[in-house]
């Protein structure tokens, strides 16, 4: 099948996942009801990530034939699923939540051979490898991008959007390489975020989503971001004639933006003493909503960041820009982000503009 067919049903299938599972949510716990530092009036089904795996699984099983003889990625997404419908419906302990990843994690890096062995040529000496630090660089790498996809899960189909970006840049990447399964399988997940959206945009006839993501769906689909920048950039190149590898740094400037919104978070939550896992109304979404902008504004202006950050680094790679060039560039504008995020919030709760947390003292000068 061409990708436009690809594309089209798993759209139609992951639409209709949705449509059954909402019946059925409430009996499984799987439904975030309103209240605390949450923006719905109503309760909302938690089962757009079990929709989207649905859609994937019955796609690739077609498409992508290879997969039943690999059973690496199923293993490590029924482990990942597994863990985030449990936290769905129960709240599991922020360290069981990270063993799981460990886990899915180890799978990968075992089973099908997917491995951080180098983070390329960043000082321009050459490219650095990882040696006996490949394996735990590997399972940081990947437990990072997936709690950075699952903390941007914060507004109504923000989180969908930048996946399918992100995947979007993925998937032309594996394209041009010749990695024919790794483009098929970010199609497949494109289109079964598109079929999820429908529910989870916010419409002018329908002012809230009908469907939420879940834990389920952010981290398989963070795990799914990690496991195609690793084997975009780690293996040689497919296709023939071979192209450039694609060095690591263009791979993480795809997933910069939830990246450095987690990164600078967490920061500031150690600096006050407060635990990395602890929620809050901190985020980069909650911050432009804060300025003034609407979820529309704010959704349409994180989504075109997103993208432009993906085009840095898709464009770095095919123009050959040198890799110290974007290692730098990505290392200065984190700091840039950081800082002015920063500054931008304790502007804000000085001026009580928003509420100043409990335990989150204004600075003085």
């Amino acid at each position: 099948m061409d990708f436009y067919t690809v594309f089209i049903i798993s759209s139609v299938l992951a639409a209709g996942g949705c449509l059954i599972l909402n019946r059925f949510a409430g009996e499984f716990g799987l439904v975030d009801h309103p209240g605390g530092r949450k923006d719905h009036a109503a309760p909302v089904p938690l089962v757009g990530g079990l929709a989207v795996a649905f859609a994937a699984l019955c796609m690739s099983l077609v498409a992508l034939p290879a997969i039943r003889d690999q059973w690496s990625f199923p293993a490590a997404a029924a482990v990942l699923i597994a863990a985030g419908a449990l936290d769905d419906s129960r709240d599991l302990r922020p360290v069981i939540r990270i063993f799981m990843q460990i886990v899915a994690s180890l799978i990968m890096i075992f089973g099908a051979g997917v491995e951080l062995n180098s983070v390329g040529n960043l000082a321009g000496f050459g490219s650095i490898g990882m040696w006996v630090l490949s394996v735990p660089a590997t399972v940081f790498a990947v437990v990072g991008v997936i709690n950075a996809v699952n903390m941007i899960d914060g507004e109504d189909g923000l989180a969908g959007t930048i996946i399918v970006v992100a995947l979007g840049w993925y998937g032309w990447m594996a394209y041009l390489t010749g990695a024919a399964n790794l483009a098929m399988g970010a199609i497949i997940l494109c289109g079964a975020l598109t079929g999820f959206l429908v529910f989870n945009l916010r419409l002018p006839w329908r002012p809230q989503a009908c469907v939420f993501l879940g834990d389920a769906g952010s981290t398989l689909l963070g795990f799914v971001l990690a496991w195609m920048a690793i084997a975009l950039t780690q293996g040689p190149g497919q296709s023939v004639p071979p192209i450039k590898e694609i060095p690591p740094i263009c791979a993480l400037w795809v997933v910069l933006l939830p990246l450095a919104d987690a990164v600078s978070l967490i920061a500031r939550r150690l600096r006050r003493g407060r635990s990395s896992f602890e929620a809050d109304r901190e985020h980069i979404h909650h911050l432009l909503r804060a300025l003034g902008l609407t979820h529309t504004q704010m959704l349409l202006t994180l989504t075109v960041v997103s993208a432009v950050f993906g085009a840095v680094g898709f464009f770095g790679w095919r123009l050959h820009v040198p890799e110290p060039v974007l290692f730098w560039a990505f290392f200065c504008l984190y700091f840039a982000y950081h800082f002015t995020v920063k500054a931008i919030w304790r502007r804000l709760y000085e001026q009580r503009r928003v509420p100043v947390p409990a335990a989150t003292p204004v600075p003085r000068e």
